[in-house]
């Protein structure tokens, strides 16, 4: 929904645009969709448990401004400006800038498209974290009337979700590929599987994404009735490299995964899709063993980060969020997705 500047110019400087996951039109003062309940700007520190405080290690609230055993000030503000998002880079150097007025009628615009692209990364199980947290600094921009930085981030998100997209496409038509040679060396038919490559090249050529996608997805699952167990099993193998991946970056021992995971493979050259899926299957087991000690360990870090970052006068409110949402993903056990957040903790941390 696109409110005619006109009618803006009645309300002084009302902040608008319509929530990027679902559309419903969000007027200005609102934190929190109405209809799907996603926030937008995350401010409240208390959605974080107890931290401790950086001086005499208490357990305070982390919205607390001054800790209440030593006294000690959580606010102390720096002299150093805040750095400025590598958003506001995608703008060509010269071009114009646009007075408030067009600013204000283009960002409910720019919104309206990010929306749509995240609506197919999310059908399709793309990672649209990055692109999340660019809204939230587009919408909290937009709040404190700084309009063109808030477009800024928002055509960086449109920039990155298309990135991400195209990665996938890219990626998905490669694996197509290999299951057609697969179902050949198989002695089975794989015209179907190769149809579906090359309409998804074609219409990633024309830019249109959902058609892509889908037909990667259609590939994918005509493979699985042609190559039996071996999708069922490299999917495992996938997912065991990524948590190796994301468990060396917190220095976990992953030689005995990575040890099932060669094993793997050689299984996948051999042709034995059943003793590859096993492989896969006990080396991630293997990780996720130790997983809970330092995930749990990793989360008390990470909020001894966020207190010191506060009490520098840092902008903490997407780092709050990203923690929150590591701490739900270990209390549902799932430990491997809080990893990808803590990786992002850390991300958002070297920003701010």
């Amino acid at each position: 929904m696109v409110k005619d500047p006109k009618d803006g110019d009645q309300e002084g400087n009302d902040f608008e645009f319509d929530c990027p996951e679902c559309g419903t039109h969000i007027a200005e003062g609102m934190t929190k969709c109405p209809k799907c309940g996603v926030e937008f700007v995350f401010e409240e520190v208390e959605e974080v448990e107890g931290v401790e405080c950086p001086s005499c290690g208490t357990i305070i609230p982390a919205e607390a401004d001054v800790c209440p055993k030593c006294d000690r000030s959580l606010k102390e503000r720096t002299s150093e400006p805040e750095p400025e998002p590598s958003s506001e880079a995608i703008e060509p150097p010269g071009e114009e800038r646009l007075d408030e007025a067009e600013l204000k009628r283009l960002f409910p615009i720019y919104v309206s498209d990010v929306k749509d692209l995240m609506d197919i990364a999310k059908d399709h199980a793309i990672d649209t974290a990055e692109c999340r947290s660019l809204i939230d600094r587009a919408v909290k921009a937009g709040k404190a009337k700084e309009l063109a930085k808030a477009v800024d981030h928002v055509k960086a998100c449109n920039i990155l979700i298309k990135r991400k997209i195209e990665d996938r496409v890219t990626s998905d038509i490669e694996y197509l590929e290999k299951l057609s040679q697969i179902a050949r060396n198989m002695g089975t038919d794989s015209a179907e599987i190769d149809s579906a490559a090359v309409a998804a090249k074609e219409l990633l050529e024309k830019k249109d994404y959902e058609g892509a996608l889908k037909e990667t997805r259609a590939g994918r699952k005509i493979s699985e009735k042609v190559t039996g167990k071996y999708t069922e099993a490299r999917v495992l193998c996938d997912q065991l490299e990524a948590i190796i991946q994301n468990s060396e970056r917190f220095y976990i021992d992953t030689r005995e995964a990575r040890r099932k995971l060669k094993e793997a493979q050689e299984a996948e050259e051999q042709g034995d899709w059943t003793m590859m899926g096993i492989l896969a299957k006990k080396g991630k087991a293997e990780l996720v063993r130790v997983l809970p000690e330092v995930t749990s360990s990793e989360i008390k870090r990470a909020k001894t980060q966020l207190m010191e970052a506060k009490a520098a006068g840092k902008d903490v409110s997407i780092l709050v969020k990203i923690l929150k949402d590591a701490g739900l993903a270990v209390k549902t056990e799932r430990y491997d997705k809080a990893l990808d957040y803590l990786i992002e903790f850390k991300s958002e941390m070297k920003r701010v």
